[in-house]
């Protein structure tokens, strides 16, 4: 069983069936989730090994939420929770907490602490620690072996084609990405115009990330410097996306184009030969015809920072400490999910075209709040503007400002988490958190 094997076998016979991938079903204006990623981490820091009694399989072995395991070649690589979300292995390692969609904040900041918890008071037995740090500090890419999962051996093959830092991403960094339910296609169409602006002014106060093999480097956030190495074709900012026009049809047009990583058949894996999904469909050979799940699985391999999946996702954050995660999510909430954003606004920021945005990102992840914009107001100026509109998004949504307290404590200190990592007593670099009491 594969976490890849969606289930709907309608062969694909129209674009009419790629387009409704990604209409939504039954949207609820405000609901979120999240996707939350740790690393499993010794005494030493270093990332916990796949195999073996006390490695990370056996995390998802001692979790005690009902739950239905997922096996693959033999080894568990994941859980469905009974009731929604799962539990899952990334490649090195990073184990990922996938909520279900909650519509109010306080479901599901029970879920994700729950959820914890149960993985991390596993891991403690175990002899390490699930960490809240976007790049393990001491790793390197290859130190360890890849979770045994056929997927990831398939993508490690495509991106030793396409850059030179796919691996390091694969292996070494962890996210938090925060998905919000959008109605209609014209209401994704405003999300995706609103949030693409505020990205690197999020970014700068969430960067945590600055430790790579035991030293600082130049970044406060690795992540949009390595995932810009790792596969233009399929990572980045589309420009489509900054089309005032752009719809559902955008979005197949970019998946029907990008080169199909793998399909999944009953006898197991198939790996892509390098034609686009577009030109599998054409001509799929002894594998075809093509299905409904296929397309499923090949639109989970693209990787925008804005992605569109019957809701927006938005993957541009290092993971963050649980206060920082629900902060970060109650922003995206009441800035994104009121119908009239962002004229709503007490700012109106700037519409950066592609590269401007591209170099904004990449700005913020070296210098945090430091960064200096090539238009427009500060990051502290447009971050407390921001903050404020979105806490007025919140009372609109019967939610409390609250939930933002982590962020605007960072904006009026002028920091951001990479700030505050430390040298622990043997000279070793340590996050701002303590990583022994999470709770």
């Amino acid at each position: 069983m594969s976490t890849d094997q969606y289930g709907d076998a309608t062969p694909i016979e129209s674009i009419d069936q790629l387009v409704r991938f990604f209409q939504p079903a039954a949207p609820v204006r405000g609901r979120v989730g999240v996707e939350w990623e740790q690393l499993p981490l010794d005494e030493q820091w270093k990332m916990v090994p796949f195999d073996g009694p006390a490695g990370v399989e056996a995390v998802l072995a001692g979790i005690s939420e009902p739950k239905t395991e997922v096996v693959e070649n033999g080894r568990l690589t994941a859980l469905r929770l009974r009731g929604g979300g799962m539990v899952e292995l990334e490649p090195g390692g990073q184990v990922e907490i996938a909520s279900p969609p909650f519509p109010k904040l306080e479901g599901l900041n029970r879920f994700m602490a729950r959820m914890l918890r149960d993985a991390d008071g596993v891991s403690r037995r175990l002899g390490f620690r699930l960490v809240p740090w976007g790049h393990a500090p001491l790793n390197g890419a290859e130190d360890l072996p890849d979770v045994p999962k056929s997927r990831y051996g398939l993508l490690a093959r495509h991106l030793r084609s396409t850059g030179t830092r796919g691996r390091r991403m694969m292996k070494l960094t962890a996210a938090t990405q925060i998905s919000l339910d959008y109605e209609n296609e014209a209401d994704m169409r405003r999300m995706v115009a609103a949030v693409l602006p505020v990205l690197p002014y999020l970014l700068a106060y969430t960067a945590n990330s600055p430790v790579h093999g035991g030293r600082k480097s130049r970044w406060l956030s690795q992540r949009p410097w390595v995932w810009k190495g790792t596969d233009p074709g399929r990572c980045g900012l589309p420009r489509f996306l900054f089309s005032e026009r752009h719809g559902y049809g955008d979005w197949v047009r970019y998946g029907l184009t990008r080169p199909l990583l793998f399909l999944v058949r009953k006898e197991g894996y198939v790996a892509g030969d390098g034609r686009s999904f577009e030109e599998w469909l054409k001509a799929p050979g002894a594998h075809g015809p093509l299905t409904v799940a296929d397309w499923q699985s090949h639109v989970s391999t693209l990787f925008p920072e804005i992605r569109v999946h019957k809701y927006l996702e938005v993957r541009t954050l290092d993971t963050l400490p649980l206060p920082l995660v629900m902060a970060s999510a109650a922003f995206l909430k009441g800035l994104l999910c009121i119908p009239d954003a962002p004229d709503s606004w007490n700012i109106r920021l700037p519409r950066p075209s592609p590269p401007e945005l591209r170099r904004a990102l990449l700005e913020a992840a070296r210098r945090g709040p430091r960064w200096v914009p090539s238009d427009g107001s500060s990051p502290r100026a447009a971050m407390a503007a921001l903050l404020q509109s979105a806490s007025l998004g919140l009372a609109r949504l019967d939610e409390s400002g609250e939930w933002l307290a982590p962020l605007v404590d960072l904006v009026e200190r002028g920091l951001c988490p990479a700030d505050l990592w430390r040298r622990d007593a043997e000279g070793r670099w340590v996050g701002p958190e303590d990583p022994d009491p999470v709770f």
